[in-house]
């Protein structure tokens, strides 16, 4: 069962032009389910994924669609409706976790703070919560030191962890996880990952990862979104995606992963890059920089459908494979 629909959610800008900059985006997520969301910059993946908690820019808005979390359509939900999920039961784990935090304030306080803000408890059982997230992010044997710690002392591992020291305070069901490696090196970035499939499988949360990093959303998750431009181009298990695409877009990311290079050819690049705000394209986005490109791509828009054979969402009337389309 889903704790997580999203259903034909769109976002356009508030402006004369109402430029759509989310168009009708669909997925689910159920207990326990890691999805990553793929896509090159200004493809939509961290302004999907600010939505879902309703932290869109002052130059955004939810204009279609349903964000249906455990029963209930959040994308109609007030601001203090909001702060009541947020760090809740549906928490984010930012990019650059340190700078989301007070710099005047020790980091347990920080953590303290989050755990009150929405449970009821003596501080003992507050203190006892505190020291088991922080245990449960590898502090145990120095949990003193870095509850003691301003955030400007934390190194950046020690910041991420913190940041999913705070997410997990509450148990929430579901972790936003926003490019949570990129800064990181090779070693720590295992480190987190690992600690973050730990946590999964302790708490039974389901966790959306966003990531530009293809190696990170193969070896995490189990199903992914591929976003190009505001759409969704494929989905499905990531495993398949990976081995078999069927989207081309799908395709060109793939080959630029170092696995994928042959020894004497040269590196596949694709051509081009995602359109701006000023380009005026009347079929497939992805038209004028795809290699398989034909004339009814160019001229109409092209929807999502679900390839039924393959057990997959594609937005292509050119498929790398035969598809049969089917609900």
């Amino acid at each position: 069962m889903s704790i997580l629909k999203v259903e034909n959610l769109s976002i356009e800008e508030i402006s004369r032009f109402k430029r759509v900059v989310i168009d009708e985006i669909s997925f689910s997520l159920k207990k326990g389910e890691s999805l990553g969301v793929v896509g090159e910059s200004g493809s939509g993946k961290t302004v999907t994924a600010m939505s879902l908690l309703n932290l869109l820019s002052e130059d955004l808005k939810i204009s279609n669609g349903i964000i249906n979390f455990l029963g209930e359509d959040i994308s109609k939900f007030s601001e203090s409706e909001m702060k009541n999920i947020r760090g809740n039961s549906f928490s984010i784990i930012f990019q650059n976790p340190i700078s989301s935090l007070n710099p005047l304030m020790k980091v347990g306080k920080q953590i303290l703070e989050v755990i009150e803000k929405h449970q009821k408890m003596s501080k003992k059982d507050r203190l006892n919560r505190a020291y088991e997230v922080l245990c449960d992010v590898g502090f145990k044997n120095n949990f003193l030191e870095i509850y003691e710690k301003y955030p400007h002392e934390l190194s950046g591992g020690q910041g991420q962890r913190i940041g999913i020291a705070m997410a997990i305070a509450n148990n929430p069901k579901i972790i936003i996880a926003d490019e949570p490696t990129t800064a990181l090196d090779k070693e720590i970035q295992e480190q987190i990952l690992k600690l973050l499939k730990e946590i999964q499988n302790k708490y039974e949360t389901s966790i959306i990862l966003i990531s530009h990093d293809l190696e990170v959303i193969k070896n995490f998750t189990d199903n992914s979104l591929i976003l190009y431009f505001g759409q969704i181009v494929e989905s499905g298990s990531t495993k398949e995606i990976f081995s078999s695409p069927l989207h081309h877009y799908t395709q060109g990311l793939l080959d630029s992963l170092p696995e994928n290079f042959k020894k004497g050819e040269p590196i596949k690049v694709m051509k081009g890059g995602i359109p701006s705000i000023n380009d005026k394209i009347e079929g497939c986005y992805f038209s004028p920089r795809c290699p398989m490109s034909i004339d009814s791509c160019q001229k109409k828009r092209v929807s999502y459908e679900f390839a039924e054979k393959y057990n997959r969402g594609i937005r292509c009337i050119n498929p790398i494979k035969d598809i049969k389309y089917g609900k």
